[in-house]
C-alpha cells in the first residue's frame, strides 16, 4: 500500500508525482509483494517548512533490515524491509522530480526483495553493514559510492524507468 502526501505543491505536480509512484510501484515490485509493502511517501515543495526531525530521502538509518535470529547459537539473518517512510523535495524541473522518484523506487525494490540489506547491531554504534544479494559486503561508509552495486543498479535502471513513465504519460506535458 502506498500512502502519498504532498506539502505546498502545484496540484498538477502532486498528481503526476502520485501517478509516477503508483506506476513505479507496479513496475518494480512483484505483484505478490505489492500487498506486503507499505510506503508512506511525501513529496514537498520546500523542505524547510518541515519539522527538522523529519528526514529527507532514504537515509541509511531508515532503511535498516530487521535481523531474525535462527537459533540461540547462530547470528541473526537480515530480512527484507517491508515498510518505508520517506520524503522527497520536489526538484526544479518536473522531469528531474520524476527521475528522483524512480531512483527511490529502485532502492525500495532492492530493499524490499532483500537484494540490498543494511544491518546494524541493535543499540550499537557499530557501522551499518551492507549486504548485496545475500552476501555481507562491508560497512556502507567503506564502499565508495561508485562501487556500490545498488547504486550501479539505480544508475542503469532509474533513467529507463523515468523515461518510460515520461513517454507513456507526459507526451503533452514536456
Amino acid at each position: 500500500m502506498i500512502t502519498f502526501y504532498v506539502l505546498n505543491l502545484d496540484p498538477m505536480v502532486a498528481e503526476i508525482g502520485q501517478t509516477a509512484c503508483a506506476y513505479f510501484h507496479n513496475r518494480v515490485i512483484a505483484p505478490d509483494q505489492q500487498p506486503k509493502l507499505k510506503v508512506d511517501f511525501g513529496l514537498v515543495n520546500d523542505p524547510t517548512e518541515l519539522d527538522p526531525s523529519i528526514r529527507l530521502n532514504l537515509p541509511n538509518a531508515d532503511a535498516l533490515s530487521a535481523v531474525k535470529s535462527t537459533s540461540l547459537f547462530k547470528k541473526g539473518v537480515p530480512q527484507p524491509r517491508q515498510d518505508f517512510r520517506l520524503i522527497l523535495s520536489r526538484r526544479t524541473k518536473l522531469e528531474n522530480t520524476i527521475e528522483s522518484l524512480a531512483d527511490i523506487w529502485i532502492h525500495i525494490a532492492s530493499l524490499s526483495t532483500g537484494r540490498l540489506m543494511l544491518t546494524q547491531e541493535p543499540k550499537s554504534k557499530a557501522p551499518i553493514i551492507a549486504w548485496w544479494l545475500g552476501k555481507k559486503l562491508a560497512p556502507i561508509d567503506d564502499i565508495p559510492m561508485a562501487e556500490r552495486p545498488w547504486e550501479k543498479d539505480k544508475a542503469e535502471l532509474s533513467p529507463q524507468l523515468a523515461d518510460e513513465f515520461i513517454s507513456r504519460f507526459m507526451k503533452d506535458q514536456t
